[in-house]
C-alpha cells in the first residue's frame, strides 16, 4: 500500500498549519506522511507558545518544528493540499495549478466528511472524493479557520479547536 503525502498550509507556516500537520499525523498514523509550509512562511520560525499550549494539551510536541515556504515542488510531492483558507487554496493553486483537483480548505474535507461524500481507498482516496464532492460544496457556507497569530490564548484555543474538529471528521470519514 502506499503512503498519501499530505501538505497543509497556512500563511506563516507557525500556527494553524503544524498544528494541522501533528493532528494530522497522529489521527492517520502509519497511512500518511504529513508535511506543513506556509504561503509567506516565517522561514526559520517555530511554534508561538500560546499554540504549543494547544498541542500540549493533546500530548504533542511542536517544539522541533520549523517553517518553510510552500513551493511548488512540495505540492508535485504531494497528494493532498490541506489549506486553511480559501486565500491560502487560491494562493497554492496560483504556484501550482497542477495541483488543482488536489488542493482543498479544511473545511471543504469537513463538510464532505460530514456530507457523507463517497469514499474510496481510506486517506490515498479522499481528493478524488472531495473533488467529485465539489457540486454538493457550492451550496455550503465553508468557512476559514481564523488565523490567531499576535492575539489572545482564546484565539489560539479557537483556532485549534477548528482544526482538531476538521481532523476529528476527516479521521472518521476515512475509517468508516
Amino acid at each position: 500500500m502506499r503512503v498519501t503525502r499530505i501538505l497543509t498550509v497556512c500563511t506563516g507556516n507557525i500556527c494553524r498549519s503544524p498544528a494541522a500537520e501533528l493532528l494530522l499525523a497522529k489521527a492517520l498514523g502509519p497511512d500518511a506522511v504529513v508535511a506543513s509550509a506556509g504561503t509567506h512562511a516565517m522561514v526559520g520560525h517555530g511554534i508561538p507558545a500560546p499554540m504549543l499550549l494547544c498541542l500540549d494539551d493533546d500530548g504533542m510536541d511542536g517544539r522541533s518544528h520549523t517553517a518553510r515556504q510552500f513551493t511548488a515542488d512540495l505540492a508535485r510531492d504531494s497528494d493532498l493540499i490541506i489549506c486553511m483558507t480559501a486565500r491560502h487554496r487560491a494562493w497554492c493553486v496560483g504556484e501550482a495549478p497542477f495541483a488543482l483537483k488536489r488542493t482543498f480548505m479544511l473545511s471543504e474535507l469537513t463538510a464532505a466528511a460530514a456530507q457523507g461524500a463517497p469514499l474510496e481507498g481510506g486517506i490515498a482516496g479522499v481528493a478524488q472524493a472531495v473533488q467529485d464532492f465539489r457540486v454538493e460544496l457550492t451550496g455550503l457556507t465553508l468557512d476559514d479557520v481564523p488565523d490567531p497569530y499576535g492575539h489572545s490564548q482564546r484565539d489560539y484555543d479557537e483556532s485549534y479547536a477548528i482544526i482538531r474538529a476538521g481532523v476529528d471528521a476527516v479521521a472518521e470519514w476515512v475509517r468508516a
